[in-house]
């Protein structure tokens, strides 16, 4: 009996310092943003590099998912749809926390586009924060320039 435990106790430390990497520095930042009749738990993003690579390569989000973009500085930002598999919304916000700008239904590239041939979207004024919803979703929740947004915990 003492040798089978033996043997097992390297796998059960294995397994247990995995499920803790899983529940630590790896874990995914969430915030829940509200703006006109809308309410999204939105994924938050902040490096360079999680900002570039964004929703691409994902086939959906939830109904009531988003994307978060969080930059260090307010300013125009542009935006691509590369690896894309569905369409979306921009909803640009201002370090003042209201909408600054919106841009609707956005549609993935088609097959085989170069990155080079993928058309770039901008907010007429500058952004602290971009939100990317599900198309529709700003109709939907009668998100409008100039509203309010609140941010809960704040980013």
């Amino acid at each position: 009996m003492r040798l089978r435990a033996l043997r097992l106790a390297p796998l059960l430390l294995t397994a247990l310092a995995v499920a803790l990497g899983a529940c630590g520095d790896g874990a995914t930042e969430r915030i829940t943003v509200t703006t006109g009749g809308l309410t999204i738990d939105a994924e938050v993003v902040r490096s360079p590099a999680d900002r570039s690579q964004g929703l691409g390569e994902r086939d959906s989000l939830a109904p009531d998912e988003g994307m978060l973009f969080v930059f260090d500085e307010e300013r125009v930002v542009s935006f691509w749809m590369r690896g894309m598999r569905f369409p979306l919304d921009f909803i640009w916000i201002g370090a003042n926390g209201t909408v600054a700008d919106l841009t609707e239904g956005v549609r993935p590239p088609g097959p085989g586009t170069e990155d080079s041939e993928l058309p770039l979207y901008q907010p007429g004024l500058p952004v602290l924060y971009v939100l990317e919803v599900n198309a529709g979703g700003v109709r939907q929740g009668g998100v409008q320039i100039g509203g309010a947004v609140t941010f809960e915990p704040e980013p």
